[in-house]
């Protein structure tokens, strides 16, 4: 199979559609495909993403990165989006590579800055498969960035644009079933399911866990004894962090701050607030910055619980995550959540923007440790009875080479 990939983000960024893109990469490789994936350029980001070089050209075997003419996106410094004078570009590589079929990523954001919808006209002079895969809420993450007012005035318009995007596409892939229920009520009518989205399985994770893990690989000493809490993803308002500055220093009102450590893994626009908000009254988080994905498993394995208050995830990486490395976690009972987390089983769910029982909750987990051996037990148990082919970047090249074969017969 020879497949071309267009997406605005990727690697050294280190977001769900980046790391779960760079995966994909890999295991195209290994299986003998070839692969010509078209992406964001992060040079002029040198500053924040020294090391962005190292994700550009023949990465894997077959398998080539090009970056593409880029700009900020949505004023976030780190966010990048290709822009119109990528379009000749990507229609010159496509005429090169000649690929089997094209997949884009979240063409609604690369709308934004391209006004196209890049290997449309070739996907059609060529009769191959173009592929959209959805993979962000966009639409209730307007309200996070703009008055509320205006989103609700905005929100129908780009309700039918999204509509109009995706139905120019054979198939829009999706990688969980509410989402796939939720498009369809949209209008858009080739959605399609597969177990597609979510990071590789782990063999064993018990053996990632060490007795001073903090001290050893950041110079923590001093936290390890503690009951470590992790937040990990994006700094950004979407993942509502509003409600997490303003509910969790009530934490150290029920138990003082010796018995737990608030880790906070991840970069964004509103580092600054959430470390000011948090020092204001007397708690201080452990900021860990953006931990690169080949030692995220680790750090989860190493953390007692993980928190999400997000609303708005389509899968919910790294809550995924978390589960595969063997931590429990606690999250809002929400459609994305309970798509993976079992209550009381592998995790725990409060009721979505109620600090008062979030703080319950997590109060409940830091001093009943028996009940959070028994979760992560549960956890770990849970994910050795995965088989090893359900892997989600097995199962989308899976999903692919079967597509292609149907269309050929």
């Amino acid at each position: 199979m020879k497949i071309v990939i267009i997406c605005s983000t990727f690697l050294p960024s280190h977001d769900g559609v980046s790391i779960t893109l760079f995966e994909r990469l890999k295991k195209l490789s290994e299986a003998g495909h070839s692969a010509l994936c078209l992406v964001s350029n992060y040079s002029e980001l040198e500053d924040i993403y020294p090391n962005w070089s190292d994700y550009v050209g023949c990465i894997f075997d077959n398998v080539e990165v090009v970056p593409l003419p880029s700009k900020q996106w949505m004023g976030v410094k780190q966010e990048r989006n290709p822009t119109q004078k990528s379009i000749p570009i990507i229609e010159n590589a496509l005429r090169e590579f000649q690929p089997d079929i094209i997949q884009v990523e979240e063409p609604e954001r690369l709308w934004t800055t391209m006004f196209t919808l890049p290997g449309l006209s070739y996907a059609k002079r060529h009769n191959i498969l173009y592929i959209a895969s959805y993979r962000t809420n966009f639409i209730d993450y307007i309200q996070d960035y703009i008055p509320r007012w205006v989103a609700n005035l905005v929100k129908p318009a780009l309700l039918l644009l999204t509509r109009w995007i995706y139905n120019q596409y054979s198939i829009t892939l999706v990688g969980s079933q509410f989402i796939e229920q939720r498009l369809k009520s949209w209008g858009i009518d080739n959605v399609n399911y597969a177990p597609v989205i979510g990071p590789s399985l782990v063999e064993n994770p018990k053996i990632m866990k060490c007795a001073h893990f903090f001290q050893d690989f950041y110079d923590l000493p001093g936290i390890d004894h503690t009951v470590k809490i992790l937040f990990l993803g994006r700094l950004s308002p979407d993942k509502n962090w509003q409600f997490n500055c303003k509910y969790l220093p009530k934490l150290k009102e029920q138990l003082g701050i010796k018995k737990f450590t608030i880790i906070i893994a991840g970069r964004g626009e509103l580092e600054a607030f959430i470390r000011s908000s948090f020092l204001k009254k007397n708690l201080s988080p452990v900021m860990l910055g953006e931990v690169s994905h080949d030692k995220v498993l680790r750090l989860l394995a190493n953390v007692d619980i993980h928190v999400t208050s997000s609303l708005k995830e389509t899968f919910g990486r790294t809550v995924q995550e978390s589960l595969y490395a063997g931590t429990p976690v606690l999250a809002p009972d929400c459609d994305w959540t309970r798509n993976l987390i079992t209550p009381n089983f592998n995790g725990v769910l409060y009721q979505p923007e109620n600090g008062e029982d979030l703080i319950e909750k997590l109060t409940k987990l830091i001093n009943q440790p028996s009940f959070l051996a028994k979760l992560r037990t549960n956890v770990i148990s849970d994910c050795n009875k995965i088989p090893k082919k359900n892997d989600p970047a097995f199962k989308w090249i899976e999903y692919l080479c079967n597509i292609i074969q149907r269309k050929e017969e």
